[in-house]
């Protein structure tokens, strides 16, 4: 069964809200937006449940071989 995990994929506004959310510190803002860095990512959906804008989705990653 594939992990899930999130993405931010549109309309970031760089309000920080899910930085300020994720309890693993794993999302930075760039110049684009919010970034997930889904090494630390575990899958919680804390900064999907509290994003305003709708900007991040769920992800299903592939299981490592």
């Amino acid at each position: 069964m594939p992990k899930v995990k999130y993405e931010v994929t549109r309309g970031c506004t760089f309000c920080n809200t899910c930085i300020f959310e994720c309890p693993v510190s794993a999302i930075t803002m760039t110049k684009q937006g919010a970034l997930i860095d889904q090494d630390k990512c575990t899958g919680c959906g804390t900064c999907y449940n509290n994003c305003a804008f709708e900007a991040i989705e769920k992800i299903a990653l592939k299981a490592k071989s």
